[in-house]
């Protein structure tokens, strides 16, 4: 009996050895998203299996044109064979999928998917990887490239789409980094009518137009251009580097330039691509080709270490420093043969190093970038430029923010009055009543009373159908219920209502009027959508700057409040506050004039954002350090957020030591 078991386990072995490391495809082999994934990843396994890893490589693919991405998806993820997958190909179908790879703690691996977002939202998990650095890195190459061209001025026109919004959410980011007035970002839908976008990004008069737009599109924004005589240059986005739009634009196309993701020029690929298949490789060929070396790398070390998940496994396999060898066939297999003995050798990919953020794991360190020009009807490379996933740069507040001589009416304050306002509803919007509901219990707890707090908010999310614990609401995932019943409207409210309200007044959606007076410490803190120069509110009603700043002035000379703290979370939250001037008055915000906010926290079984980069990083700091003074929680919400700029404007007011306590605590 022993002897028969120790053969049948022998036999086992040997079978189970002669297994392939399959490898799931979700990519596209034909249409507009197809990138030639198909032919490279077949040129990489042939060659691999040719050298010989210890297993044969074994692709499974599914192609997205075909089939439908989340029926795709749901097969490779149900196929207990498939550890790791390849895919998918475009931002928008990534978000779409990673969460049901995260739960079933399976690999995913795309080359192409270069939002911003991703890393945001999916990397604490360890199971969402990519060989291309995200937009992020692209927009501040060519920001960078104006710069250095002198530009005082440029406008963004953006394709309204996953990856066309992290050219939106980035490009006023760096443009307030690199000093260049950012006129104008303007969306438009794909495929659509282009004149009067074209007409709006050049309004102002820009010395540039940023054109995040695919090939067609691209070529129709030059045609739009040249027939109304523009003299307003452009620089386009990886997008438009297709040979639709050289096709397209025709003989316009030529000049045109751009920036694209590439190969480090020292690994060789393109000599050996062009070698084996006759012609130069597309943007993100290197790319696809180390998907695959990431892939088997994985699975190599599933095999060596079998009780470590598939996420630390990836991890482990990209922190390898055990001796270097080339990203070509026999450097990488004798790599791959080297993981499965238990060793890890440092990982060289066809694009450059594969060298991975150790606090964000799946987003590469480096990627190559190429500023092109097209020269005789073609794509000619120019520079070469690394590109990184770089954190904004710690700058000191701005002087023209602040100026006068009091922040406040000198005083004794008075009671506190807490006004919450979210203007938004409906589950997308998840994270606008979780501030408000934060900010609430934050409040409790500090000691202010429920009456000294009034929350206007149509409180719709708790009890949405999409909520699977009704009644519950998070601001952090894994953390405590934060929903407190406490809204004074559970209806629409418009503009007018709400300023009625501070101004004391009642009316048919807000039954009461503010009650404080000219003894009062005041805090406004409002979340929602925002636009330049005004805030959503329902049924597109919007409260202008004007509006607000008329209504701040008249309950100031009402001597409705002693001092008054406004802290607005919205996109573009700077434009309500430029030019407020009034004594006791100080308004805070997340984003500049022309920046959107950014979400944070990001539940993968809500599917939504929690909270507001801005919004939880005040509140953490308030908790953190209750001690500190509004200049102090002011520079150090700037130094912690990530994304946009927080923004402080106190009129007449160079002193801002005044304790944060003063509009948080009782």
């Amino acid at each position: 009996m022993f002897l028969f078991l120790l053969v049948a386990a022998g036999g086992y072995l040997t079978w189970q050895s002669a297994q392939p490391y399959r490898v799931g495809v979700l990519l596209p082999a034909s249409g507009d998203d197809d990138s030639e994934y198909y032919e490279t990843l077949e040129w990489a396994v042939d060659g691999l299996n040719r050298e010989g890893v210890g297993r044969r490589i074994e692709l499974v693919p599914i192609d997205t044109e075909e089939v439908p991405l989340m029926i795709a998806a749901r097969q490779l993820i149900d196929d207990p064979s498939i550890r790791v997958v390849i895919g998918a190909a475009t931002s928008d179908e990534a978000f779409r999928i990673a969460p049901d790879f995260i739960k079933a703690k399976k690999l995913l691996i795309t080359p192409s998917a270069t939002s911003g977002d991703l890393p945001r939202m999916f990397s604490r998990f360890g199971y969402i990887w990519r060989t291309t650095t995200g937009d992020r890195a692209q927009t501040r190459i060519i920001v960078n490239i104006l710069k250095e061209r002198g530009t005082r001025s440029a406008a963004l026109l953006y394709e309204e789409s996953t990856y066309g919004n992290t050219f939106r959410d980035w490009a006023a980011f760096y443009a307030i980094e690199s000093d260049i007035e950012l006129t104008s970002t303007v969306a438009f839908e794909r495929g659509g009518e282009l004149r009067e976008a074209v007409s709006a990004a050049c309004l102002l008069d820009p010395e540039y137009i940023i054109v995040a737009a695919r090939g067609s599109d691209a070529a129709m924004v030059l045609r739009i251009m040249d027939e109304e005589g523009r003299s307003t240059r452009l620089i386009f986005t990886d997008a438009a580097r297709t040979q639709a739009f050289l096709e397209a634009a025709g003989d316009l196309a030529e000049g045109a330039e751009g920036v694209s993701p590439t190969a480090d020029r020292k690994t060789g690929f393109f000599v050996a691509y062009k070698e084996h298949f006759g012609r130069m490789p597309d943007d993100y060929a290197a790319h696809t080709y180390d998907s695959l070396i990431l892939a088997v790398a994985a699975l190599a070390r599933m095999e060596a270490v079998p009780s470590e998940s598939p996420a630390l496994a990836m991890m482990a396999a990209v922190s390898g420093r055990d001796g270097s060898f080339g990203w070509d066939h026999q450097g990488t297999a004798a790599a791959i043969r080297q993981i499965r003995s238990g060793r890890l050798p440092d990982l060289t990919g066809a694009s450059g190093p594969l060298e991975y953020h150790s606090d964000l794991p799946g987003e590469p360190l480096i990627t190559w970038y190429v500023h092109w020009k097209v020269e005789e009807g073609d794509f000619r490379s120019n520079t070469y430029i690394p590109g990184s996933f770089g954190e904004k740069r710690t700058v000191q507040m701005l002087e023209t923010m602040i100026g006068g001589e009091n922040a406040f009416i000198q005083g004794e304050g008075g009671e506190l009055h807490a006004v919450l306002v979210t203007t938004s509803s409906d589950w997308e919007n998840y994270r606008h009543q979780a501030d408000i509901a934060h900010m609430y219990s934050l409040l409790l707890e500090n000691g202010v009373s429920p009456e000294d707090i009034i929350v206007i908010s149509q409180e719709d999310i708790p009890y949405s159908t999409m909520n699977p614990i009704p009644g519950h609401l998070y601001h952090r995932v894994g953390g405590k219920n934060i929903y407190i019943p406490a809204t004074v409207t559970d209806t629409p409210i418009t503009s007018e209502a709400f300023v009625s309200f501070l101004l004391g007044k009642s009316s048919s959606e807000i039954p009461f009027g503010l009650e404080s007076d000219s003894r009062s410490r005041l805090l406004l803190f409002m979340t929602g959508h925002g636009g330049p120069g005004f805030l959503d509110f329902p049924d597109d009603d919007h409260l202008t700057r004007s509006r607000f700043q008329e209504t701040i002035q008249r309950m100031a000379e009402e001597e409705r409040f002693s001092r008054m703290l406004i802290v607005v979370e919205a996109c573009y939250g700077e434009s309500m506050g430029i030019g407020l001037d009034i004594p006791g008055v100080v308004f805070m915000t997340g984003a500049s004039y022309h920046e959107p906010s950014k979400g944070a926290e990001y539940d993968i079984n809500l599917r939504q954002w929690l909270s507001n980069d801005f919004s939880m990083s005040m509140t953490d700091i308030i908790v953190q350090h209750p001690d500190q003074t509004l200049r102090g929680l002011y520079e150090m919400t700037y130094d912690r957020v990530s994304g946009s700029h927080p923004r402080i404007i106190a009129g007449n007011a160079t002193d801002l030591n005044i304790p944060v306590a003063e509009f948080f605590c009782a």
